[in-house]
């Protein structure tokens, strides 16, 4: 699965792994996100870019054996801040805190 046609420049084969992870698991961890969303929140009411980066930070703390779970917390953090707005990195770390144990 070729996800990038706008450059020659080939796509990690990680990146690939966890894009086409959180799309084919995307029921499954809207579901848990959910479980964690206040005031009667739905995951479809999230900004695109909190429900990306949560969707794929979730897959990597629960499918990837190289990265701890804190730090695809801190790396979803850093997307957070890049790309979403000014509140998105408080809640994106709010989100995927609650899904690291101890």
């Amino acid at each position: 699965m070729q996800l990038c046609d706008l450059t020659d420049e080939a796509v990690p084969d990680y990146l690939t792994f966890l894009v086409s992870g959180a799309i084919e698991h995307q029921d499954d961890l809207d579901k848990e996100i959910a479980e964690h969303l206040k005031n009667k929140w739905t995951v479809k009411r999230l900004s695109r870019i909190d429900r990306s980066i949560l969707r794929i930070g979730l897959f990597e703390m629960e499918n990837s054996l190289e990265v701890p779970k804190k730090v695809a917390i801190d790396e979803s953090i850093e997307m957070a801040g890049e790309f979403g707005d000014k509140d998105s990195k408080s809640f994106v770390n709010g989100i995927l805190s609650n899904f690291v144990e101890g």
